[in-house]
């Protein structure tokens, strides 16, 4: 998720833990915490594709957070001596605000690398949420809001806070919900039998959901709405390159990012270039993770360092949009 979200969820924990035993200043303590671990994104990798996969990674392993948490925790009570009254909670609190940050991101398409550095396989992905939703931001707002606003009251706007966290994890179980039922819509769509299947929420909604769908030979992507049983919407099937042509050594970052998709992945050619894009972002032929790796010449193909393909926005969320809409509709309505 978005680092505001993160911020908000940190704040939201600790104002309903410490908040009613210190104050509001539990509100920047939680805040602060829950956006450490996306202090990674600033360390420099060789490349395009490094950058991309190894985030979400040390940093937000449980494993390390739990290790961790004792020394942040010590820290913070050093700076805030007021905290070190509750060395307990504070404890709690530290602990929960870094964990749920990994689990909220494992709630999203592109997953977390929460056993790290244990060799469980892929980013652990349960998409329930788009990467970044305006709906759960808010009811989580709602309550930090509360508690600053109501300092000076009895009560302090704690209860208020503690309903709203209630309410944006029930948000979020919503989300789960959905993922089940469209993937068991997904699974019985004789187009899309015998293939491998990922479901995900459309941005900033929980109501318009996408299904990928692979196999050796085909990709297929289309779009399905909760509120109705319209099946699978606007499908587009098209050829599935799985290996790159002519490449028997492929860079080390390239197999990575075969491992970072889970296998929802695809190869192909652009410009004179051979590229690799992950499937899970976005909608064909326009996705918003594609990389170029290899440049093709008369004599050979030249292996160059990794280099994201940019999107222009009409690309990116142009066609997307109309398409959300249309599916929202009726079934007669299409």
């Amino acid at each position: 998720m978005d680092s505001v979200t993160q911020f908000v969820l940190g704040a939201s924990i600790s104002g309903a833990l410490l908040g009613p035993r210190i104050g509001p200043k539990a509100l920047l303590i939680g805040g602060i915490v829950a956006t450490l671990p996306d202090l990674d994104s600033f360390v420099p990798l060789d490349d395009a594709i490094d950058n991309m996969t190894y985030h979400r990674g040390f940093s937000h392993s449980v494993i390390v957070q739990t290790v961790l948490s004792p020394l942040i925790a010590l820290a913070i009570g050093k700076i805030a001596p007021s905290s070190w009254q509750h060395k307990k909670i504070l404890f709690l609190t530290v602990w929960l605000a870094l964990i749920t940050h990994s689990l909220l991101d494992s709630l999203t398409t592109y997953g977390t690398q929460i056993f790290w550095p244990l060799n469980v396989g892929p980013p652990v992905a349960l998409p329930a949420v788009f990467i970044i939703d305006p709906i759960y931001t808010l009811l989580l707002l709602i309550g930090i809001a509360t508690i600053f606003l109501a300092r000076n009251k009895p009560g302090g706007g704690f209860r208020i806070n503690r309903i709203m966290l209630a309410l944006s994890c029930a948000y979020l179980a919503i989300g789960l919900t959905g993922n089940t039922i469209i993937s068991s819509r997904a699974s019985a769509d004789p187009l899309l039998r015998d293939m491998r299947i990922h479901v995900q929420p459309t941005a900033f909604n929980l109501l318009v959901w996408q299904v990928t769908a692979i196999s050796e030979e085909k990709i297929s992507t289309g779009l399905t709405s909760l509120i109705n049983d319209c099946g699978i919407r606007n499908l587009v099937t098209v050829p599935r390159q799985q290996i790159p042509h002519g490449i028997k050594d492929i860079p080390p970052s390239v197999k990575r990012l075969e491992w970072f998709t889970d296998g929802f992945y695809s190869y192909g050619e652009r410009d004179g270039a051979q590229t690799i894009t992950d499937l899970r972002m976005g909608f064909y032929p326009n996705y918003v993770f594609s990389f170029k790796f290899a440049e093709n010449s008369s004599d050979n193909i030249v292996i160059i360092p990794p280099e994201r393909i940019s999107l222009s926005y009409e690309e990116r969320a142009g066609e997307i949009f109309s398409l959300v809409s249309e599916t929202l509709k009726g079934c007669d309505e299409s």
